[in-house]
């Protein structure tokens, strides 16, 4: 009896974290708003799939861990084998997220192979996709050029513009009197841009690798408690009808 009542209460644990992970996996719809403005600098749209694939296996994993809270408060029931059919559904996501992320990760110099091209496309309009997204990288990572701001020396932008200065999104924002010319670079953001995109690329992808194996660890650990719960269930009564 005591040991019945552990393996729910571990049960319920086990389930409340699912649902956690399950929050946590809902946080790759993030890297889905930011490839609408760093999608250009990358070579392919199956960069996506890792983070949809989170997305689906969070809201997967919400349903398990509610069903997995609702199983443990009850005796014999049904319930126990829908839960086992969502958990293998949950494996199975979760094992290929954890596989395309780690595949990604070896492959990041292609993924990343349109980057310098990106660069070479600038035009100085804010309204042009290409033009939007070197702006919004160089400010929000604090970048500017592809290895440094010397990048931009060979840009076409840069020789047909007749002006020694490069794009404003490249001035350090600590300084206000920054207005992007070259004869004073120390305003400049001195880091180039593909090196801080590497990183922040690459703390994405270790995140949902991390978390894809905890999540592994939480589905064996649950199957192991559900099918304790089901060896000790009693057994059920039936009785014989009475024939007319």
């Amino acid at each position: 009896m005591y040991a019945l009542r552990g393996f729910r209460i571990l049960l319920k644990i086990a389930s409340l974290i699912l649902m956690l992970t399950g929050i946590a996996g809902l946080g790759g719809s993030f890297f889905l708003h930011e490839y609408k403005v760093y999608g250009v600098f990358f070579s392919s749209v199956y960069i996506l799939l890792p983070a949809m694939l989170a997305v689906a296996g969070g809201v997967i994993l919400l349903i398990s861990g509610c069903i997995g809270c609702s199983v443990s408060n009850k005796k014999p029931s049904c319930g126990k084998g829908l839960f086992v059919y969502v958990l293998i559904i949950a494996w199975c996501i979760v094992c290929t997220t954890a596989v395309l992320a780690y595949t990604h990760n070896r492959k990041l110099d292609e993924d990343l192979a349109p980057l310098k091209d990106v660069f070479q496309n600038y035009s100085g309009d804010s309204q042009e996709p290409e033009t939007k997204a070197v702006n919004a990288l160089q400010r929000e990572l604090q970048c500017c050029g592809v290895k440094n701001y010397t990048d931009w020396l060979e840009t076409p932008w840069f020789n047909h513009s007749g002006k020694y200065e490069v794009p404003l999104s490249c001035c350090n924002k600590t300084f206000n009197s920054c207005n992007g010319t070259l004869n004073s670079p120390q305003l400049l953001y001195d880091e180039g841009c593909q090196g801080k995109l590497e990183m922040k690329f690459l703390l994405s992808v270790h995140i949902m690798i991390i978390t894809s194996l905890v999540v592994l660890f939480l589905l064996i650990m649950s199957w192991i408690l559900v099918a304790q719960l089901m060896r000790h269930q009693p057994p059920q009564e039936y009785r014989i009808l009475d024939q007319e």
